[in-house]
């Protein structure tokens, strides 16, 4: 957007009466600013009813302030938390799904364009099965999770997927295998968040895209714990990894 913004000004010639620069008067120091915001977009193709969303996400999130939502251009959505506390308990309980559609969300960077910001990056719980118990420890939790992508942090108390395969000192090898927790819709043929097969244009000529011999599926998600299960059943060890 900058970018063509230059290009128009470059055709245009103002005079002197033409040209008035506006200055800001808000209180730059407001800690209700800008400071508390948070930038989101819906990951899908089909995207939900975004009125209905909020009102859900409202529901959800229990905030000390109100929050309210900007639909922006590109499908960014601003969420304008009242406080800071407020966003950082939400981000910090990502990924929020609505409609089983993923609504990427982070922080609020003032000056930053829009088409820079990550949304295709989001954090996921991983579950790994099948670890021996003498493997069940801090460390193995760490190796795993380095190996797979950016670790933000492990839960390794909590013993309550793709496979992973973990080769020990004296080159023992295990099989593990991993699943996500809170996993929304996405393509079991090409593995992409956002939309699933019945929709998929990659490579639909192909054997293995075909729909017939998915390399994914639902073996990735972890099955969902809710409230009324036994609390050993809940994340209870995490830390974060920096």
């Amino acid at each position: 957007m900058t970018d063509e913004i230059n290009k128009l000004l470059e055709k245009l010639k103002f005079s002197e009466n033409e040209s008035i620069r506006v200055m800001s008067t808000r209180d730059v120091n407001n800690v209700r600013g800008f400071e508390s915001w948070a930038i989101g977009k819906t990951m899908a193709t089909e995207l939900p009813n975004r009125d209905v969303m909020y009102r859900v996400f409202k529901s959800l999130w229990f905030t000390k302030e109100e929050v309210d939502f900007v639909a922006l251009r590109e499908g960014a959505i601003i969420v304008k938390f009242g406080c800071l506390e407020d966003r950082s308990r939400i981000l910090n309980l990502t990924p929020w799904l609505f409609d089983r559609c993923l609504f990427s969300m982070v922080p609020f960077e003032n000056g930053k364009a829009i088409d820079t910001y990550e949304f295709w990056k989001a954090p996921f719980w991983l579950r790994v099965y099948n670890i021996p118990i003498e493997l069940m420890d801090r460390q193995t939790a760490l190796d795993i999770g380095n190996a797979i992508g950016e670790l933000a942090a492990i839960d390794w108390k909590d013993w309550n997927g793709g496979v992973v395969e973990l080769v020990d000192t004296d080159e023992t090898e295990t099989i593990g295998v991993f699943k996500y927790e809170r996993l929304p819709d996405f393509c079991y043929e090409c593995g992409k968040i956002g939309h699933t097969v019945k929709s998929c244009t990659i490579n639909k000529e192909s054997e293995v895209m075909s729909g017939l011999n998915p390399q994914f599926g639902s073996w990735l998600r972890a099955p969902i714990v809710s409230p009324n299960q036994d609390r050993s059943m809940r994340r209870n060890g995490v830390e974060l990894v920096k």
